[in-house]
């Protein structure tokens, strides 16, 4: 019997497991974060809705030679994940072709990216590798199309993959999701014919820890990305990332975010005013301390080019406070006193500033004439 497996039968994998995700929790003590027990509450809570995340990585997903296109667990939220976007990802291994079918449906925007963004091996990430957006990809005239994603360059729509690719990530962007369908996508590696095999003890503890290390990774990683906001812009305004930094977290290269961190006091409104540039689509959201998106089931928490209101000039004013003073563009900071945000263009020409401004509520009502 190998080690693995006396390990599976002796209980002590589920034991190095359990050690180990004790550990995890230890992200929710930074003090770089200036967290309260709201905060650290929420800290835990995305712990738990990481581990479902590192489980459907690593204890769900049937390996590189069979692999699934799945969406995100429910609720899972990670690195200002936008709420109008629709994620699905297969796991893929680089020494293989594979074969991706699909229909582009009437979804607003969608792209396709071969990325290496393993956060149980965060010190390992690479970014992404090659980019396939819709308006590259050739369809047929019932909007079906076919895609080979390889190392090696091949006819028609490709996608490359770098050595160290391990997930294939589809991104889709509503811009109405009462109106708008989603791609249907399904994936075959073509160097595997063999139906899947049943479930080897060797490969369990991997599993068992591997989850454990994506909650923990992950959660660090992002928590390192807010701290290092503080070094690019003071809080209540946003920086610009360079294309590099974009790239090795994954960023899609059509897409460009400003980010920023935010802090409001009972009493104040952040007021941000912005002339979108020319592109296919932008939006504003506010996020907690850990860079999850606030929840936009219950609350308006972002505003897209489909919903904002404009003023005449194409420019416009957004208000993020506690509570809403009488404005068509309020955010509501849904009890938060502090948190992350960012603004994002696809396929804009250029990336005008957003300018930001806190005023206290009062005085923004007489200036909105609703006081």
């Amino acid at each position: 019997m190998s080690e693995a497996t006396d390990k599976v039968m002796n209980g002590q994998a589920w034991g190095e497991f359990c050690d180990l995700l004790k550990k995890a929790g230890d992200v929710v003590l930074r003090e770089d974060l200036d967290t309260d027990a709201f905060d650290r509450a929420e800290g835990l809570r995305y712990l738990t809705r990481l581990l479902r995340a590192g489980f459907v990585s690593f204890a769900e997903q049937l390996g590189p030679r069979h692999p699934r296109f799945r969406a995100m667990p429910d609720l899972v939220k990670m690195g200002l994940d936008n709420p109008d976007n629709y994620y699905v990802s297969a796991t893929v291994n680089a020494q293989y072709t594979y074969r991706i079918r699909g229909r582009r449906g009437s979804i607003h925007y969608m792209s396709f990216a071969a990325q290496n963004q393993n956060f149980a091996a965060k010190d390992r990430i690479t970014g992404g590798a090659g980019h396939l957006e819709d308006k590259q990809l050739t369809l047929e005239p019932d909007g079906s199309f076919e895609i080979l994603a390889s190392q090696e360059e091949q006819p028609g729509n490709w996608l490359r993959m770098a050595p160290d690719t391990k997930q294939i990530l589809l991104r889709q962007t509503f811009l109405d999701r009462t109106r708008e369908q989603p791609v249907e996508v399904e994936i075959e590696c073509l160097d595997a014919d063999e139906p899947l095999p049943p479930l080897d003890p060797e490969r369990v503890p991997g599993m068992l820890l591997g989850s454990a290390m994506y909650a923990m990774g992950c959660a660090q990683w992002f928590a390192d990305w807010v701290t290092d906001f503080r070094n690019h812009a003071p809080v209540n305004a946003f920086h610009l990332p360079d294309l590099e930094n974009h790239r090795v977290v994954g960023g899609d290269p059509n897409i460009r975010i400003w980010l920023g961190l935010w802090e409001l006091a009972d009493d104040q409104a952040l007021v941000i005013e912005m002339t979108p540039p020319e592109c296919d689509y932008w939006n504003f959201q506010l996020g907690n301390i850990w860079a999850e998106s606030l929840d936009y089931r219950f609350r308006r928490v972002h505003v897209s080019s489909g919903q904002a209101a404009l003023r005449d000039d194409g420019s416009v004013q957004l208000v993020v406070a506690h509570e809403d003073p009488g404005h068509p563009n309020f955010l509501d900071v849904s009890g938060h006193r502090h948190g992350t945000m960012c603004v994002r263009w696809v396929r804009a020409q250029d990336h005008p500033e957003p300018r930001c401004r806190v005023v206290s509520l009062d005085d923004l009502r007489k200036e909105l004439g609703t006081g």
